[in-house]
C-alpha cells in the first residue's frame, strides 16, 4: 500500500509584515546553493513531530503562515555592484501546506515521510521549504523540509521559536539595494586585502600548505557517477540519563559516546581499504543569539578516529580527541583563503578551494543538544516525539562524496533521540539498518526504543 496522497489545499496568502532582517550568503550558503551541480544531489533538512492528537486543516496553514512571516521565506539576490555578496530577501513561499487525509500506518509512514523528503524543492524556484501532516493512530505526523542551503538545523529550531520575523536588523543600507551592495562590496574588498595579507604571511611559506593549495587550484575530472542512493533510516530513543551513565562508565562524555557509536558504524560496515583513520564530522553552531541572520552559522570540525575493528572498552581516547578538535574551532573556516578574498575569486576557483565538509567525511555525528520546549509544541500540541535527519536529494553519489553514515541527535526533556542515516550499500534497507545500530546500542548497555513506540 502506497502512501495517501494530500488533501486539497487552500488558496495561500502573502505575509504582511515586517519581512526580516536582511543578509548575505555566505560561503556555507553558496556551496550547499550549488551542490547539486557539483555533487549531484541537494542537501535537505527534515524535521519530525509525533502528535498526540490529529491537527486541522486550520491548524496547520496558521503553522505554515507564520514560518512564511519568518526566516525560511528568503531567496538569494545577484548583487548589483561587483564585489558585493549575493543577499537574501523576503520572499512568499509557493509550496503550499499540505494535510493529508488518509491515516498513516506504521506500513506506510515512512514512506510517506521519505516522500516529503524527495519531493524536489529546487535551489531556484519559489517553493522554498515544505511543511505536511497526516493522520497517524490516534494523532498525526508533521513534517518540514527545508533545503540547507537556506537553513541548519539551528536556524530551522530559531525560526520554529520566533512569531514572525527575527529581531535585529542592523542600521545602514539593506542587503538586496544598490547601496546595500556598494557598502558590502567596499567592506568585501577592504576585508580581502587586510586578512590575505596576514594569511599569505602565515601560509604561503609553508611546503606543505602552498602544495595543498595548488592542488586545489588544479581542474579534477569529475569520475563517472552511479545512480544516486537515497540513505536508510533508522530512529531511537532512549533515556538521556542512561546515556551520560553509560558513557561516564566507559570514561567518556554524552557526546564522545556519541562520536563513538558512529564511528563504529563505519568500523563494522565501511570498507576503508588501507586507510588508518575514520574521517568523522562534527557540525559546531556559530549561532549565538536569535538576532543572527545568517542561513547556516556552522562550521563541520574534522575529526578523526582510528579505523581497524569496532571499540567498545575506553572511551577516553575519542573524548581527548574530540575535545581538542573542538577547541580548535575558531581555526577552521568552509574555504582554503580568506573568506573575504573568496567571495571575490571567479566561481571556477572558488568552487576548487571549498574546505572539505561533511561530504567529505566517511559519517557526520551532529549533536543538537537540547531543543527549546518551543520547538517541541506543534499547532499548539506538544509533541510525544521529535525528530531531525538530513538527506541528499535524490540520493548521494559515491563516487562524488565521501559520506556513508549521519547521525543526527536531539534531546527532548529526559529522552534523547537519534536518527541513523546511512547509504543502502553498505547497511542494506532500513530494516537491515534499524537491526545493525540497536546490536550497535545494546553492546554499550543503551536500551534503544524505536521512534514508533508508544
Amino acid at each position: 500500500m502506497g502512501p495517501p496522497r494530500p488533501a486539497g489545499t487552500a488558496r495561500t496568502t502573502r505575509r504582511t509584515t515586517a519581512p526580516p532582517p536582511s543578509a548575505r550568503l555566505n560561503p556555507t550558503d553558496e556551496m550547499l546553493y550549488r551542490a547539486e551541480r557539483a555533487l549531484g544531489s541537494s542537501r535537505i533538512v527534515q524535521v519530525l513531530w509525533r502528535l498526540p492528537e490529529p491537527v486541522p486543516p486550520a491548524a496547520l496553514r496558521a503553522e505554515w503562515e507564520r514560518l512564511d512571516r519568518g526566516r525560511l521565506s528568503r531567496r538569494p539576490v545577484a548583487a548589483r555592484v561587483p564585489g558585493a555578496r549575493r543577499a537574501w530577501v523576503p520572499a512568499h513561499n509557493a509550496e503550499p501546506p499540505r494535510a493529508y487525509s488518509t491515516p498513516l500506518t506504521d506500513d506506510t509512514a515512512w514512506e510517506w515521510i521519505d516522500e516529503q523528503v524527495r519531493a524536489p524543492l529546487p535551489a531556484g524556484s519559489r517553493a522554498l521549504w515544505r511543511l505536511a501532516s497526516a493522520p497517524y493512530g490516534r494523532g498525526a505526523l508533521v513534517s518540514l523540509t527545508v533545503p540547507h542551503f537556506r537553513a541548519d538545523g539551528m536556524g530551522i529550531f530559531t525560526a520554529l521559536t520566533e512569531d514572525g520575523p527575527p529581531p535585529g536588523r542592523r542600521r545602514g543600507p539593506l542587503a538586496g539595494t544598490a547601496d546595500g551592495d556598494l557598502a558590502d562590496a567596499v567592506r568585501q574588498v577592504t576585508h580581502a586585502v587586510t586578512a590575505t595579507a596576514g594569511w599569505a604571511a602565515r601560509t604561503l611559506p609553508g611546503r606543505r600548505a602552498r602544495a595543498e593549495l595548488a592542488a586545489a587550484l588544479r581542474p579534477a575530472p569529475k569520475p563517472p557517477a552511479s545512480e544516486p542512493r537515497f540513505f536508510s533510516t533508522a530512529v531511537f530513543d532512549f533515556d538521556a540519563a542512561e546515556w551520560e551513565e553509560r558513557a561516564r562508565a566507559r570514561g567518556g562524555t554524552a557526546n564522545s559516546l556519541f562520536v563513538e557509536i558512529a564511528a563504529n558504524l563505519v568500523r563494522a560496515r565501511v570498507p576503508l581499504g588501507d586507510r588508518a583513520g575514520i574521517r568523522v564530522g562534527v557540525p559546531v553552531s556559530l549561532r549565538r543569539t536569535a538576532a543572527d541572520a545568517r542561513a547556516n552559522a556552522l562550521v563541520v570540525v574534522p575529526l578523526s578516529v582510528p579505523a581497524g575493528p569496532v571499540r567498545r572498552t575506553d572511551l577516553g581516547p575519542t573524548r581527548r580527541s574530540t575535545k581538542a578538535a573542538l577547541d580548535g574551532t575558531g581555526e577552521h573556516s568552509a574555504t582554503l583563503v580568506p573568506e573575504p578574498l573568496w567571495h571575490l575569486l571567479p566561481r571556477r576557483y572558488a568552487d576548487r578551494l571549498k574546505a572539505p565538509g561533511a561530504q567529505a567525511t566517511d559519517v557526520v555525528a551532529s549533536n543538537f543538544g537540547t531543543l527549546p520546549d518551543g520547538v517541541r509544541r506543534f499547532a499548539g500540541l506538544r509533541a510525544d516525539g521529535v525528530a531531525l535527519r538530513t538527506m541528499n536529494v535524490p540520493g548521494l553519489v559515491p563516487e562524488r562524496a565521501g559520506l556513508r553514515v549521519s547521525l543526527c541527535a536531539v534531546r527532548v526533556g529526559e529522552r534523547l533521540t537519534v536518527t541513523v542515516t546511512a547509504i543502502p550499500d553498505h547497511f542494506g534497507d532500513a530494516r537491515s539498518l534499524r537491526a545493525l545500530a540497536a546490536e550497535e546500542f545494546a553492546a554499550w548497555g543503551l536500551r534503544a526504543r524505536e521512534w514508533w513506540s508508544e
